[in-house]
């Protein structure tokens, strides 16, 4: 149950994403230099990086849940249910790749959504390898833009890879994207966005079809950013109307609570990372100039206590 938008100004944009989790995880910043062997494929052969990139993972492990690269190629990951979204079997004329590691491989090996797109063809994600056994491969779908601002949704349906341009600058969760596009228009005259009483007709559930369609309205009236700090203040200000506190979602399946337990932002022009936890209201911040080593990969912990500085 997470959100994603993108904010963007003048010569630049940035992706946030509200990270909602059903059980507890750890996670972490984790830089990955170029050359670095994040998975095989399902056929087993190393797949290595070609460009460093900047994320938050779980666990201290390789799979990026979102994240930047060094050429400003921005992206998210998102829980995407649904029947049938994979193979089963691998495809030997094409790359064959788990849903856990399509992330990595496309932060570390594109450096635009024009060449993700034009390489999407190639790519085949199945849930088991080349010899017929499980591989972990998670319901999920992917949101990516770049400095040029265009923004694609990248979503399976009937075991393959499906992109769609996104100018609404938002995902969340299933349904799938052209469902909430549609529903989108039902609920509201996208031409007279003035004329709408978003005090009193804004969806306030936390859904995924009223999560959209709030996290819409409120980025696309949002006030025009002047510059990449704005943005990202404007970010999180949206993004915090989406916050899930803890305990206001309980899960019975996994006898925990589902809740925001962090919320990030990435900025294009600038290669940058911002990140902050549920718990301290500090956002901390990185780019690929913070790397003192940067040809190994490394990993940075936030700080999750409470934070609060004097103004004295």
């Amino acid at each position: 149950m997470c959100t994603g938008i993108k904010i963007d100004y003048e010569d630049g944009c940035v992706m946030g994403r509200t990270m909602d989790y059903e059980v507890p995880v750890d996670y972490n910043v984790l830089y990955l230099p170029r050359g670095y062997n994040f998975c095989d494929d399902l056929m087993g052969n190393p797949l290595y990086s070609k460009y460093k990139a900047l994320g938050v993972c779980f666990n201290n492990r390789d799979p990026l849940k979102d994240g930047v690269n060094e050429y400003g190629l921005v992206g998210i990951t998102n829980a995407f249910s649904g029947f049938n979204l994979y193979s089963n079997k691998v495809k030997a004329e094409k790359l064959n790749i788990s849903s856990l590691d399509y992330f990595n491989y496309a932060l570390t090996n594109y450096r635009s959504v024009e060449e993700l797109i034009e390489d999407l063809p190639n790519i085949h994600i199945s849930i088991r390898d080349h010899r017929g056994e499980d591989v972990i491969c998670p319901d999920f779908h992917f949101m990516f833009s770049d400095s040029t601002k265009r923004c694609i949704i990248v979503e399976p349906k009937k075991r393959e890879l499906l992109w769609y341009e996104n100018p609404y600058d938002v995902m969340t969760n299933s349904p799938g994207f052209e469902s909430h596009v549609r529903r989108l228009h039902r609920f509201m005259d996208l031409e007279n966005l003035e004329d709408f009483n978003s005090s009193k007709d804004l969806p306030g559930g936390y859904d995924p079809s009223s999560r959209f369609i709030k996290a819409f309205y409120l980025t696309r009236m949002n006030v025009k950013p002047a510059n990449y700090k704005e943005a990202l203040s404007h970010s999180y200000s949206i993004m915090s109307a989406m916050n899930m506190p803890r305990g206001f979602v309980r899960n019975r399946k996994y006898n925990h609570t589902t809740y925001t337990r962090y919320i990030c932002a990435y900025d294009t022009k600038n290669r940058l990372l911002t990140v902050k936890s549920d718990t301290n209201p500090t956002v901390y911040q990185m780019s690929f100039e913070d790397i003192e080593d940067e040809y190994g990969r490394q990993a940075f912990f936030l700080n999750l206590d409470f934070t609060a500085k004097k103004l004295i």
